[in-house]
């Protein structure tokens, strides 16, 4: 029996030595990308403009710089009051920038990617993808738009995104929901308008809300996907908007 304890007690000591690491290292990778982000951000942006109260600044991106910086940079998105103040990638699969920042360093925070079967922001479903991480960077602030605080502010469900050309896309919010793990949400091309159309409709009644924003098969998406709930789980965090406006940059 003393043998059976102790055999015990070494194992339980192991698997909290282990949780202890994986919590340490989890910080770790999220305060660096943090850092880093910061770092881009002071590189390749500029301030354009204030802003009215409680509206988001508008900024310029530096393409040029940010390409130096990382050769798969595709543009900036902004959203949720600047929680979401990111660079965005895209390379030839959908698991490399999972565990990479974008300085292309190993880190568990990963990047925001586009899907690697997107050929453009101009594709009718625009997919990115980010980690749901508790400190709220990445996609970690993405549960808010579940809470019906966040409905109390206008222009809050407005996504920016701008792409290397110096366009700001500004789409707006039709759907929000939590689904399992499935390929449907994320199609990024279709076979006719008609199958567009059913998807639309498909994606929009799922919402947990009922928004007044119609879609149609002329219309362009955007998706963010991101895990829902505890690591390893298989339920998704999605947000689906429609594009509103395109216009360049001063």
């Amino acid at each position: 029996m003393k043998v059976v304890y102790v055999v015990c007690m070494m194992l339980f000591a192991g698997i909290l030595l282990f949780s202890t690491m994986a919590v340490f290292s989890y910080h770790k990778d999220a305060g660096q990308n943090a850092r880093e982000n910061e770092e881009v951000i002071r590189e390749v942006t500029q301030r354009m403009s204030e802003g009215d109260e409680g509206k988001p600044v508008t900024k310029q991106i530096d393409s040029e710089k940010l390409k130096r910086i990382n050769a798969d940079a595709i543009g900036w998105i902004t959203f949720n009051d600047s929680h979401v103040n990111n660079p965005l990638v895209q390379t030839n699969d959908n698991s490399y920038y999972l565990k990479h920042s974008f300085m292309r360093k190993e880190n568990a925070a990963g990047s925001l990617f586009m899907d690697y079967r997107n050929e453009s922001f101009d594709d009718r479903n625009v997919v990115i993808y980010g980690h749901n991480m508790l400190d709220r960077t990445m996609f970690g602030s993405l549960k808010d738009v579940f809470q019906e605080k966040f409905w109390e502010s206008s222009e809050r469900d407005i996504i920016r995104v701008i792409d290397l050309e110096q366009h700001l896309r500004k789409y707006k919010i039709f759907s929000y929901y939590v689904v399992e793990k499935e390929e449907y949400y994320i199609t990024t091309s279709f076979s006719d308008a008609a199958a567009y159309t059913d998807f639309l409709r498909e994606i929009t009644v799922r919402s947990f809300r009922k928004l007044d924003v119609p879609v149609t098969a002329d219309d362009h998406i955007l998706t963010l996907s991101t895990c829902a709930g505890a690591a390893g789980t298989n339920k998704r965090r999605v947000i689906h908007a429609k594009l509103i406006e395109i216009s360049p940059l001063p």
